[in-house]
């Protein structure tokens, strides 16, 4: 009963904290860490285990030395576990850092053991008195929202910026501020791409300008785009402060608002992750880690548009499509070369034409724009119906993974930007996976993640292909408040004669995809490594929405046979004789083995046998378990169970030779039959 109070009064509080730091900005490297912390605080909750949960507590409160909250659940820890005199300075230090809720001082049956004690009762006192008082240690302050006029300089700073957070979704920075729309003149000024056409636009008061936009750049000006050719665009500068953290740099983290709502921003960068084990491309970083991918899609939800370079990750010239899925909640450009020119040059060009577009539009289908939240998803239509010698929009021609400008017909791009009203903004919908089954970790797969889900937004379902089954079986239904709509299903990237899509009802709102193994494969000159299922909705009159996607994501270092009949033969996951094939060791890990799968004469799995690198054989069962010993007629008298770890290597390039390899060790859980 002890544990159970225990368990409730901890998790009310960690749950509704307040984090502190020395700095705003340390807040979003130092906050997937506190969620680490988080997740096996509770997870220790839950299992009882105490030592566990003092442990995460512990190192909560070093990484945030002056958080309450971390100080007081040290504290609970401590008086629990019988304590009292260290739960005592744990508490004293929670107060002192502005812990002050009397009522939970008063009755969390934690701190039980230590109510009778006269130093507990002084800090009642010392905390009733803090509330009207300054703390020794004030938490992150409240962020001001500063007046700026339109297209000047924004300054991104510490007095108008805050934290907030979710500890399920994530965290992320907001910067507060109030345009200035004064006085509001740009007729003649407009200097972007079409500018003769949009000037006139502008002039007859058909288009609504760059006025209240913001651009954001966060590769430290890698990329130059001309503000001032976008009259009254605001641009975005991060401080000094900001730019020590290196909170100004990659993903974006923060929401740019006046407080009730949100500004519509477009950002770009050319950054990727370079000299370690995990490069990637940002893209490929966002749909890797659930924090990132869930804070991505949180801040396209509020009209904030990030425009990444895929490049390092999507080249022909270097090693073809390395991207995980399509992620309809950000929008990828690639350079025509790997070249660093080629590559910051697409970038910039995109960024202007997206701007241009945005300047396009009609004031009040602008204002309506985002009022929805449509501004992502209208740009992404707008710009695959702009590709060049996509016929039909429902068709992988007019879906790239990432966009050139060489490839969108820019004229097109802005006279459709123009020409859309409040009735043909694209259509608002989600989809959601409803049903699937998992393959068994260790059984059907080896690696360390426990289910081939990456992670799902409204927007995406991602999917990695671990267990061995010859098809995925997925269903899924997309879910609008809209009336009226129906729904259409096509592949965008993969074989089309491998997946089948049937429709459950009669608009497809629900629908089972089914995809058969891909591998790696060729996608019009590309090597490519995930299946792409785009879903758009379709209201009579108006063009369809943009996509959102189910992906399947294959693994290039494996190499599969299957019978006519879909059961496997053999995975083979040595290195070929062509040398190291490079896979995504957030993914999948190095396996130097080959396993041979074993039937019996009614095709029932009985196990496989493993071929080591060392050439050396091992035997398992249908179960997965090493088997030890077998009788005459080759049945299993002696199993043990094994587990799979993953090893680094401090000496790999993780280009050439592998990052991280899996390795098995046997269990002390030996069976006999």
């Amino acid at each position: 009963m002890m544990f159970k109070r225990f368990l409730c009064g901890l998790s009310f509080f960690v749950m509704l904290s307040t984090l502190t730091a020395q700095s705003v900005f340390d807040m979003p490297k130092l906050f997937p860490q506190h969620r680490q912390y988080l997740s096996q605080f509770m997870g220790a909750l839950q299992r009882r285990d105490l030592l566990s949960a003092e442990t995460a507590a512990r190192s909560a409160v070093k990484l945030f030395p002056n958080d309450p909250n971390w100080n007081y659940n040290v504290a609970c820890v401590c008086a629990i576990d019988g304590r009292p005199e260290e739960a005592l300075t744990w508490l004293q230090k929670a107060i002192e850092c502005g812990f002050s809720n009397l009522r939970q001082l008063k009755e969390d049956p934690d701190l039980a053991v230590l109510r009778q004690q006269p130093a507990y009762i002084e800090m009642l006192q010392r905390a009733e008195a803090q509330q009207h008082a300054a703390t020794t240690h004030a938490p992150l302050r409240a962020a001001l929202a500063v007046p700026v006029a339109l297209g000047s300089e924004l300054t991104i700073s510490a007095k108008n910026t805050q934290w907030n957070w979710d500890p399920v979704q994530g965290g992320y920075m907001t910067t507060l501020l109030n345009l200035n729309r004064q006085n509001i003149s740009q007729a003649n000024t407009y200097n972007g791409p079409y500018a003769d056409q949009i000037r006139q636009w502008i002039e007859e008061g058909t288009a609504a300008g760059n006025a209240g936009d913001i651009y954001v750049n966060r590769d430290e000006d890698r990329t130059q785009i001309v503000v001032e050719n976008f009259p009254l665009l605001t641009s975005a500068v991060y401080g000094d402060e900001a730019q020590i953290a290196r909170a100004h740099v990659g993903i974006a983290n923060g929401l740019f608002s006046s407080g009730l709502s949100s500004y519509p921003v477009v950002g770009n960068s050319i950054l990727s992750l370079a000299n370690t084990a995990f490069w990637r491309s940002l893209p490929r970083l966002i749909a890797t880690e659930t924090a990132a991918d869930q804070l991505s899609f949180r801040l396209a939800a509020l009209n904030q548009l990030y425009i990444y370079d895929a490049t390092p990750d999507y080249s022909a010239q270097l090693k073809g499509d390395l991207l995980t899925a399509a992620m309809p909640q950000v929008i990828l450009s690639c350079g025509k070369t790997p070249a660093q020119e080629d590559v910051k040059v697409a970038n910039e060009q995109l960024t202007e034409l997206v701007l241009a577009g945005l300047a396009a539009m009609h004031p009040e289908t602008k204002q309506e724009m985002l009022r929805k939240g449509l501004l992502v998803q209208t740009v992404q239509q707008l710009l695959r119906k702009s590709v060049k010698g996509a016929a039909e929009y429902c068709s992988v021609a007019a879906h790239p993974m990432a966009f050139n400008v060489d490839q969108i017909d820019g004229k097109t791009f802005i006279t459709e930007a123009h020409a859309l009203t409040k009735a043909t903004l694209p259509a608002v919908f989600q989809i959601v996976a409803r049903r699937e089954t998992m393959p068994r970790q260790y059984i059907d797969y080896f690696d360390a993640p426990t289910s081939e889900r990456l992670t799902d937004t409204p927007w995406s379902i991602k999917r990695v292909v671990r267990g061995v089954e010859k098809t995925r079986k997925l269903t899924v239904s997309a879910l609008s408040l809209e009336s009226g709509l129906t729904y259409q299903w096509f592949v965008t990237n993969g074989d089309p004669k491998k997946v089948r899509i049937r429709p459950l009802t009669k608009d497809a709102s629900l629908a089972t995809i089914e995809v058969d193994y891909h591998g790696a494969f060729d996608q019009k000159g590309m090597p490519s490594r995930h299946v792409d299922i785009a879903c758009v909705a379709m209201r009579k009159g108006v063009p369809a929405s943009a996509p959102l996607f189910v992906s399947f994501r294959y693994l290039a270092n494996e190499r599969r046979t299957y019978a006519e009949d879909g059961k496997i033969l053999q995975v083979d996951y040595t290195a070929p004789e062509t040398g190291f094939v490079y896979e995504d060791p957030a993914l999948t890990a190095f396996k130097n083995w080959k396993d041979d799968y074993i039937y019996d004469a009614n095709r029932r799995l009985q196990g496989w046998k493993r071929t080591l690198a060392d050439g050396s054989v091992q035997q398992f069962d249908a179960q997965g378990r090493r088997i030890l010993e077998m009788d005459a007629e080759g049945r299993a008298t002696r199993v043990v169970e094994v587990k799979y770890y993953p090893r680094t290597d401090a000496q790999s390039n993780a280009v050439t030779s592998p990052a991280i390899e899996l390795f098995s060790m046997d269990t002390d859980r030996i069976l006999t039959f």
